[in-house]
């Protein structure tokens, strides 16, 4: 009906609603398609829109491989583009890179503008989420706790609850890192406890955090079907390097319920994720581990 009628705010508001639908559920190659046609019918329209951030976390969070995403960044660049978000995902991407330094000093250029201008749920986010996962990604779960800690305790004092149940979930997955158990697991019930039904990538981190927990007490019954129904949700997203990511956590949780078959098998369906994103860094700790399973199974 808006088509038929030409009315470019009603497109707008129809797509972008369709936009924010897809963010939640993870489907985020809809996504992609659906902030686009936002921003072209904001522009028809003569209509101010801040849309990029948006349109840059799409890409960044679902199939696009990261070669893509940083063209694509660099397109938005050269055409002035300017939005936090545009250099929280490079740094990102870098970091699936190995760019650690470059990717660390984006971030912290960027927290610093955040917090000039007092954007403090932004701040929040990034900082309990980004730099969570570039720490991670570069082997410092010390770090990542810390940038956590600071995150949620943000969210928390502004009342916010959707990122803080996400920041939540990756604050238990550093504490899980540094074998701090009790820790990762309550927050992992906070993220339980704050996440949206429908949020699945909250829905699946909790749940990677409990099941790895579990595993770790000797409850496996219990953390093979958490882990399981991570893996479940996933798969029903776009969400390819979190589902690396989750196949990644079963195969931890199958190698300490004594499965080495079956962890071979999780390794592979993360590695085949992580190859598709192009995220360099994990398909490498991926492969590595393989590698090592594969030659323990060998005859010698």
């Amino acid at each position: 009906m808006f088509e038929a009628a030409g009315d470019e705010l009603a497109l707008y508001t129809a797509y972008l609603a369709l936009g924010q639908v897809a963010n939640m559920r993870a489907q985020i190659d809809a996504g992609v398609k659906a902030y686009d046609q936002a921003a072209a019918h904001a522009q028809q329209a003569g209509l101010p829109h801040e849309l990029m951030g948006w349109r840059s976390a799409m890409r960044f969070f679902g199939t696009t491989p990261v070669s893509e995403v940083l063209a694509w960044l660099d397109e938005q660049g050269e055409r002035g583009a300017r939005n936090p978000n545009l250099r929280a995902h490079r740094a990102s991407a870098l970091a699936m890179l190995g760019r650690f330094d470059e990717a660390r000093a984006i971030l912290a250029e960027v927290r610093a503008e955040l917090a000039d201008r007092g954007s403090g749920i932004w701040l929040g986010a990034l900082t309990g989420q980004a730099s969570v996962d570039l720490e991670l990604l570069a082997g410092d779960p010390a770090a990542a706790a810390e940038f956590g800690a600071e995150g949620c305790a943000l969210l928390d004092e502004l009342g916010e609850r959707s990122m803080l149940s996400t920041a939540a979930g990756r604050l238990a997955q550093a504490l899980y890192a540094l074998d701090r158990l009790d820790e990762a697991d309550a927050w992992a019930r906070r993220s339980e406890e704050l996440g949206a039904s429908d949020d699945m990538f909250t829905q699946m981190l909790w749940r990677q955090v409990r099941a790895k927990v579990l595993a770790r007490r000797g409850e496996h019954p219990e953390a093979e079907r958490l882990v399981r129904e991570a893996v479940a949700i996933g798969e029903k997203t776009d969400l390819l390097d979190p589902q690396g990511n989750v196949y990644a956590d079963l195969a931890e949780v199958l190698l300490l319920a004594g499965k080495p078959d079956e962890e071979v098998a999780a390794l592979e369906q993360a590695l085949a994720r992580y190859e598709r994103k192009g995220n360099v860094v994990m398909a490498g700790r991926a492969q590595t581990r393989l590698t090592e399973l594969l030659h323990a199974a060998a005859p010698q």
